[in-house]
C-alpha cells in the first residue's frame, strides 16, 4: 500500500477554558512508561457565515515523559506546563484572567468505539502535542485544513426524511493518517455559494484539499410532550455537535501523485472495516451484551464500491 499521508491540520487560538490533564503510565515491554494526558477545552469567539459563535474545542493531549531513544519529551514538557502554569477560565472564574492560548500543530482524527448496545460511536476530535500562550494579535479561530477522497455526498434530513432548511450538505469523505491507516469523516457545508460549488465540481472517488471551521458546540432543548390532561410533560435534551464546516476549497481534484489512488483507499477501508468489527467483538465479549440488529452501520456508508 502506497497511501501518503493527507495534509490535516488544527489551528486554535482562544482562552482557555479548562484543564483536564493528569500523569499516568503503562507497561511497555516489561517497563513502566510515565506519562501525560487528557484534555483541554479552549473558548473561541469565532465567526461562521457571517455569524459569531462561541465554540469550547476540546483538544486531547497525550505524551510519553521520554522518546524512544531515552531523551527527554518536548511533547510532555509542553503539556505539563499547561497542567501546572497555565490559568483556565475555570480556575479564575473569568475571561480576562485566563490565558490566551494558540496551537498551531493540531490534526483532526476519529474517536471511535462500540456502547454496551453494540452501536458505533463516532466523531471527530482534535489532538495536540503542544500549546503556546498566544502573543501577538490575538485572533481567535478554530480552523482545520484536509486532504480527502470524496465518497459520497447529500443533503441533511430530518427525522422524517426531509431536507433541514437552511439546507445543509453532508459530505462524506475519506482520509488517508499516518502509516497508511484510514479515518472516515463527515464535512458539512452551509452557505449556499459554498454548497452550489461542492455538487457542481466534487466528484466521488476523486482527492480534494478543503479549509474550514470547526463547529464544536452543545445544543440545549427543551422538548414539550401533551398530556391527556394536566400540565405538559418538559423535557430537557441535550446534544454535543462536532462539525467540520466547509468554508473554502479546490474546485479541481488533486493529480498524480497528490491523489489518492482509488485501490490503495479501497484496500485501506476494508482495513479498516476489519479493525472495527474486531473492536465491535472485543465490546460484546467483554460487556457480554447481544450485538445490535443488523443493519447498515455508520462505517459501511463509506464503502466506496470496490
Amino acid at each position: 500500500m502506497s497511501l501518503r499521508q493527507a495534509e490535516n491540520r488544527v489551528r486554535i487560538e482562544g482562552i482557555l477554558s479548562e484543564i483536564n490533564l493528569k500523569y499516568g503510565s503503562y507497561q511497555k515491554n516489561g517497563r513502566t512508561v510515565d506519562n501525560i494526558g487528557g484534555d483541554i477545552k479552549v473558548l473561541v469567539h469565532q465567526e461562521i457565515n457571517g455569524e459569531n459563535h462561541d465554540f469550547i474545542i476540546p483538544v486531547y493531549m497525550f505524551a510519553a515523559k521520554y522518546t524512544n531513544a531515552g531523551k527527554p519529551n518536548p511533547a510532555y514538557t509542553s503539556i505539563e506546563t499547561v497542567m501546572k502554569e497555565y490559568t483556565s477560565i475555570a480556575a479564575c472564574g473569568n475571561e480576562a484572567n485566563a490565558d490566551k492560548i494558540r496551537i498551531t500543530n493540531g490534526d483532526i482524527r476519529m474517536n471511535e468505539y462500540y456502547n454496551p448496545q453494540g452501536q458505533l460511536v463516532s466523531f471527530p476530535r482534535v489532538n495536540a502535542s503542544f500549546v503556546n500562550k498566544a502573543t501577538g494579535d490575538f485572533r481567535p479561530e478554530a480552523s482545520w485544513s484536509l486532504e480527502f477522497a470524496v465518497s459520497s455526498m447529500d443533503f441533511v434530513t430530518d427525522d422524517e426524511g426531509v431536507e433541514v432548511e437552511p439546507r445543509k450538505l453532508r459530505i462524506k469523505i475519506l482520509v488517508p493518517q499516518y502509516g497508511g491507516k484510514l479515518d472516515t469523516m463527515e464535512l458539512y457545508a452551509t452557505n449556499p455559494r459554498v454548497i452550489d460549488a461542492i455538487t457542481s465540481y466534487w466528484e466521488a472517488q476523486k482527492t480534494y484539499s478543503a479549509k474550514g471551521r470547526l463547529n464544536f458546540t452543545t445544543i440545549t432543548k427543551q422538548i414539550v410532550e401533551e398530556m391527556d390532561f394536566g400540565e405538559p410533560e418538559v423535557r430537557t435534551r441535550t446534544t454535543t455537535v462536532s462539525e467540520l464546516i466547509v468554508t473554502k476549497g479546490t474546485q479541481s481534484p488533486l493529480e498524480d501523485d497528490m491523489a489518492f489512488a482509488p485501490a490503495d483507499l479501497a484496500a485501506a477501508l476494508k482495513e479498516h472495516k476489519a479493525n472495527l468489527e474486531a473492536l465491535k467483538d472485543k465490546t460484546n465479549n467483554k460487556t457480554k451484551n447481544t450485538p445490535a440488529p443488523a443493519g447498515t452501520s455508520a462505517h459501511e456508508a463509506f464503502d466506496l464500491g470496490f
